[in-house]
């Protein structure tokens, strides 16, 4: 799992905003517009990805200025880190100091076959590590053991 601050978020918007509109300059700036709703007794907003309409960034470009919504800065993430899991935190404290945060996480089981578990054994055999032994040799039986049939006499 890839874990950024929102330094690090931003230099991604960055970097995909230029790469969308490479003809402007602009700047990016954290500004939490959340309705009431969202606002907490302390006057504090936490956001994640269902919050995906709220507007959390505003960028000022030299003649007009855009908000930017949780729903774009997940979209920016994606095209960095494709093929990934990615939840977005937002929060903002009642004198309006954001704080931000993603997780970013890949798909990353890998399925062996038979054959390639037999090498691997042979390879914990070799250099004589019993655990690693044990569970290749448990997940090779598991895809080698016949299903117990179910039938009535």
């Amino acid at each position: 799992m890839i874990k950024l601050n929102e330094q690090e978020i931003y230099a991604v918007l960055h970097k995909q905003l230029s790469k969308n509109f490479p003809i402007q300059t602009f700047d990016l700036r954290y500004h939490i517009e959340a309705d009431q709703r969202l606002i907490d007794e302390k006057g504090s907003v936490h956001l994640t990805n269902k919050h995906y309409w709220v507007k959390v960034m505003e960028c000022t470009y030299p003649t007009h200025s855009r908000p930017i919504l949780m729903s774009e800065i997940i979209y920016f993430l994606r095209q960095e880190y494709m093929d990934s899991t990615i939840r977005v935190y937002l929060q903002q404290d009642s004198l309006g100091i954001v704080t931000a945060s993603a997780e970013i996480s890949f798909q990353d089981a890998v399925t062996l076959e038979p054959e390639q578990l037999k090498s691997l054994i042979d390879i914990a055999l070799i250099s004589k590590d019993k655990t690693w032994f044990d569970e290749l040799t448990a997940m090779y039986l598991n895809l080698t053991r016949p299903l117990p049939s179910h039938t009535s006499i």
